[in-house]
């Protein structure tokens, strides 16, 4: 189950072994096109190795739609995570979206 802090916040929770579901992100500012590329790095800290990168391609109306495989899902145990969302035209740099925003991922009861 994916949830967010508040309407207008980046950091994000989710519970243990979720997968296949989407979170719609919304990009405000700048105009994503659908041929663009968004990269989420996800790291156990800001300086850290990353455990889980990954691109969303398809973006419509500016809306990435985060979601994970199960092989994915079982690389985030319980705990926090910092991720960041990085913004791409083909092989260019183009942005960083979202800088070290927390992701929880919440035991499953």
């Amino acid at each position: 189950m994916w949830n967010t802090k508040s309407k207008n916040s980046t950091d994000l929770t989710m519970t243990e072994g979720d997968f296949g579901v989407s979170l719609p992100f919304v990009i405000f500012g700048i105009e994503i096109g659908s041929q663009d590329t968004i990269r989420m790095t996800i790291k156990k800290t800001k300086n850290g190795s990353p455990l889980l990168e990954k691109e969303f391609t398809n973006i419509t109306k500016n809306t990435v739609e985060l979601s994970f495989t199960e092989d994915e899902t079982l690389l985030l145990k319980v705990g926090n995570y910092l991720y960041s969302l990085d913004w791409y035209k083909g092989d260019q740099f183009m942005y960083n979206l979202v800088n070290n925003s927390k992701l929880k991922v919440e035991d499953k009861i």
